[in-house]
């Protein structure tokens, strides 16, 4: 038997989307807003970069700061003291490295004619340079095409900028991180008392677990830079080179800069030990590199893993990618911001899962802590009463 079909009615129109032109013009809005944020974003993004330092370096004083509150001293007095010791130290590394700094360069300059006409004769350490490359006759060949002043003012003028323009964002950096010790608690209790009450708790969860991921980063590696120039000192100590303790802490700070500080600290320790003989340096460089595989693969890995709860492969893996996005100051921030994600994602999947995480035992010199935690308990027990409430 054949079942006939009801033929499809031929003056059925196909249905049609009308757009009203509200919708136009509200997504014509939102498209130029976004592309003038990221313009916004772009042209800024130099101060934006000092802000996030400043940031995690106000992060980082926080538990500095706070003992001496609870002594007694205000806010703004336990900021002062802090910003005045490291000042301090500043100054005594500026003592301990720059007078033998310019004592060197004078020393240079003085013995500059000498070593020349050493260099021109072939004697001298430097001597082969001439007898088997002849590279007196090739500058003289050079400066006489006019290269000569170019070689001296381009590299000049690029390292006075180079100078300036780092004097300059570390200065920001410094004001911004005063004014971000002075505030920050009072803007995230501000934030706090801006969110429902029933999220209250959890955000100041976050927060304080971000505090923590960031200033356990930045003391995990002042203490590997401080392990980094107490090693490369006694190495210069134990094979009498020059001006150990200055270029302890010149490794010590270059140490803080991920990938590449420690390699450019051994270029400039390799440079002086040149003036004890090759062998000193060879040994020097050699004990440098057994000490930086030995940082890279097992002092680096365990301190990071305790200060900023990180695996191994999770650091390698936000330094690299913190270093191809934003260079040197990405690979400076790729770990702590590795660790503010991880406690942000793990609190949203608490969220989500309607999990509760353990919050973190309260600080009693942490003025804004109790306020905090009372809304959020109100909260939470209201939330328990309804759910025992409801019918099961």
């Amino acid at each position: 038997m054949r079942t006939s079909q009801p033929a499809s009615d031929a003056s059925a129109k196909p249905p049609q989307v009308v757009i009203a032109p509200r919708t136009l013009v509200l997504l014509v809005v939102v498209a130029l807003g976004g592309v003038l944020l990221v313009a916004l974003v772009w042209a800024a993004h130099a101060i934006l970069i000092q802000l996030l330092v400043a940031v995690v370096l106000a992060m980082a004083l926080e538990p500095i700061v706070r003992p001496f509150e609870r002594r007694g001293l205000r806010r703004g007095q336990a900021v002062a003291v802090t910003f005045t010791a490291a000042l301090l130290a500043v100054a005594a590394f500026a003592y301990l490295l720059i007078p033998p700094l310019v004592d060197e360069v004078t020393s240079f300059g003085h013995h500059t004619p000498e070593l020349l006409q050493k260099l021109t004769r072939g004697d001298g350490r430097l001597g082969f340079l001439e007898t088997r490359f002849h590279a007196v006759e090739h500058a003289r060949a050079w400066i006489a095409q006019g290269g000569g002043p170019m070689l001296v003012a381009k590299p000049a003028l690029h390292t006075a900028g180079g100078v300036l323009r780092t004097g300059a964002a570390v200065v920001a950096v410094a004001f911004l991180t005063l004014f971000v010790a002075l505030g920050g608690r009072r803007w995230f209790d501000g934030f706090l008392d801006v969110v429902p009450a029933g999220s209250r708790e959890r955000w100041r969860r976050a927060g304080s677990g971000v505090a923590e991921a960031v200033g356990g980063y930045v003391a995990g590696n002042v203490l590997i830079s401080l392990i980094a120039g107490a090693v490369t000192t006694v190495i210069l100590l134990l094979t009498h080179v020059p001006y150990p303790v200055p270029l302890g802490l010149i490794v010590a700070v270059f140490d803080l800069i991920p990938l590449v500080g420690a390699t450019l600290g051994t270029v400039i320790v390799a440079a002086v030990a040149l003036t004890k003989g090759v062998p000193t340096t060879v040994i020097v460089v050699a004990s440098m590199w057994v000490y930086q595989k030995i940082e890279n693969h097992t002092l680096l890995p365990l301190v990071y893993h305790r200060t900023v709860k990180l695996s191994p492969l999770a650091i390698a893996v936000s330094v690299a990618a913190g270093a191809e996005v934003g260079g040197i100051v990405g690979a400076l921030l790729g770990i702590p911001l590795a660790g503010a994600l991880k406690v942000v994602s793990r609190e949203l999947v608490a969220w989500r899962r309607g999990e509760a995480i353990t919050p973190p035992s309260f600080d009693a010199g942490d003025p804004g802590s109790r306020r905090c935690e009372e809304p959020a308990t109100n909260g939470s027990s209201k939330s328990n009463e309804r759910e025992k409430r409801m019918p099961t």
